[in-house]
């Protein structure tokens, strides 16, 4: 390769690596308990989201953004900040601590410790451990959503 190619070619791989928005598929999928995943953040704006993830689906209602393709939604607050963080399967991440979708109750309990809080809806059950800002929904005894908040004492 001549320095009159190899130019061009440095020129295009570092346009390659300029800011895009972030999906699924492009960063390690490490969800951090009581925070997010990589800027997709609690208590970030809904406007900062959309830099980052693009805009929502156009099924989004109110206060809750859905991108339904990377398995991500949040509820906003009144002040449009993100309150809730959710993670759906087709995320394909896993918290900090090693649960991931599929894990069974059982696994993640012995990752966390007895949950603070428990409860049934619609023939799913969720642990909640509000301290580390994590809670989880079972659905046949395994992980099928990783909602993230703000941790709470």
């Amino acid at each position: 390769m001549t320095r009159r190619t190899l130019v061009p070619a440095i020129i295009l791989s570092l346009l390659s690596l300029t800011a895009a928005p972030v999906v699924a598929g492009d960063a390690p999928h490490v969800i951090k308990e009581g925070v997010g995943w990589d800027r997709f953040s609690v208590g970030e704006n809904a406007n900062h989201l959309m830099d980052v993830l693009g805009h929502p689906d156009k099924h989004s209602q109110g206060r809750m953004m859905k991108w339904t393709k990377e398995g991500l939604n949040c509820l906003l607050d009144d002040k449009n900040q993100a309150l809730e963080l959710r993670f759906e399967k087709k995320f394909h991440g896993a918290t900090e601590s090693g649960v991931t979708f599929g894990m069974p109750s059982e696994q993640v309990r012995k990752i966390y410790g007895d949950a603070t809080k428990l409860d049934w809806r619609g023939g799913g059950m969720k642990l909640i451990w509000p301290s580390r800002g994590v809670l989880i929904w079972f659905h046949d005894n395994k992980v099928y959503q990783i909602v993230i908040f703000k941790p709470q004492a």
